[in-house]
């Protein structure tokens, strides 16, 4: 296999493992919406476990690269994939699984923003990292201050689907900043495919 065909295999590795963490937030939103059934069925369970083979292959990856910053992707979509597959007995395992997501999807956005200062850095890299960060600080701002809420007061029942919202969007917001970051090497193909089909084409 050549280089750039193993490039977009990983690409599509990297945006698979942080497509399933922002559509698990999705399945949450519409469960409430309008019934779909639970994100934890096997549907969802399975979606899940792909996810965690692609974050795995990333993870591989750039251990082989010695690429921190995609490392800790990989091992943030690793600790989320695991986390969500866990029987229910194993809650405190999952918790702490899931916060080492939180904080290595916020290294990994540190990371980001800090590897495209420059003109020299691509508008999209650095979107998409100022992105990640923001949504992966968001995601555990208010996971705590929920914690800290819950032990001295519990908000009334109406109000506790707009409470739980506010991590959620961080955790879809920064997943799906990083599908992005991503998707690159696999859309050039498709806008080299269609530059050639307009190219080439009998009327414009």
């Amino acid at each position: 296999m050549d280089r750039t065909r193993a490039a977009r295999w990983i690409a599509l590795a990297a945006v698979v493992a942080a497509l399933v963490p922002a559509l698990s937030v999705v399945a949450d939103w519409l469960q409430f919406a309008v019934g779909w059934p639970d994100r934890f069925g096997s549907g969802m369970r399975t979606l899940v476990v792909v996810g965690l083979l692609a974050a795995a292959v990333v993870t591989v990856d750039a251990l082989r690269r010695h690429d921190r910053a995609v490392l800790s992707f990989g091992i943030a979509a690793l600790a989320f994939g695991v986390a969500s597959v866990l029987p229910r007995g194993f809650d405190p395992v999952a918790t702490i699984l899931f916060l080492v997501a939180q904080v290595l999807l916020l290294v990994f956005g540190i990371l980001l923003v800090r590897l495209t200062v420059g003109p020299d850095s691509g508008r999209l890299q650095r979107t998409a990292g100022r992105l990640v960060a923001v949504g992966a600080g968001l995601w555990i701002a208010a996971d705590v201050a929920e914690q800290l809420v819950f032990r001295v007061w519990m908000p009334p029942q109406e109000a506790l689907v707009g409470i739980f919202a506010i991590p959620q969007a961080g955790q879809f917001v920064g997943f799906l900043a990083a599908a992005l970051l991503f998707a690159p090497p696999l859309l050039r193909p498709v806008g080299a495919g269609v530059r050639r089909l307009w190219d080439t084409a009998d009327v414009r």
